[in-house]
């Protein structure tokens, strides 16, 4: 059996566009269990407005450094950690582009392959770029404003982060892309295109 934590923001929680949560059956993580079976188990760890680094100044607790180490004690040991962070790194208030945001990444990766007082050993890591920002709309366009040329930049800082540290890669923007509803989440085909996706990433070193 096979634990697969689902690390990231609102697009893995399940948010839909423009407010509210996707039933489970709806949410990719749990698509992509049930893609592997339910004898392997994948944990949606996903929260809104989380970040790879950067701490909110509106949003507490939304620095994904900070909880991974604890999150792969809680759920340890983890065969497979899913890493999908980066987008709310480019809401105006940090400041910050795609570069920071893969480094971001990096920092995360790292932080995933220190030894841990358990013994457990590092999981596997699968690095996904975020998919590209269309144009936000409602309460998110001032948040996003100048994010949706940044996040175009996304898949080529990711790639190098993910070969460089021989984690697995995927492309979110290369199979979908957000709802056209608020430009920044996943609707439903979105999740499921992207459970597929990676199902078909880690299929081959899932044991059955």
């Amino acid at each position: 059996m096979a634990t697969i934590l689902c690390y990231g923001d609102s697009l893995t929680w399940g948010s839909i566009p423009n407010g509210g949560r996707y039933p489970k059956h709806l949410r990719w993580p749990n698509i992509l269990n049930d893609l592997l079976g339910k004898h392997h188990q994948v944990i949606n760890f996903g929260l809104p407005g989380r970040t790879t680094i950067w701490n909110d100044p509106f949003l507490e607790g939304r620095n994904g450094l900070s909880y991974l180490q604890a999150a792969l004690e809680t759920f340890g040991p983890v065969d497979i950690l899913v890493l999908m962070l980066g987008t709310n790194d480019l809401k105006r208030h940090f400041n910050v582009g795609a570069f920071e945001a893969a480094k971001g990444v990096e920092k995360l990766i790292e932080k995933s392959r220190i030894p841990n007082p358990h013994g457990f050993p590092s999981p596997t890591l699968v690095i996904i770029a975020p998919p590209n920002i269309l144009s936000p709309t409602g309460s998110m366009a001032e948040s996003f404003s100048g994010a949706i040329e940044k996040s175009q930049h996304f898949h080529q800082y990711y790639q190098d982060i993910a070969a460089h540290n021989k984690c697995i890669f995927l492309n979110a923007a290369g199979v979908l892309q957000p709802s056209e509803v608020d430009g920044v989440h996943l609707d439903a085909q979105g999740n499921d295109t992207l459970a597929h996706a990676l199902h078909e990433a880690i299929k081959d070193i899932i044991q059955s």
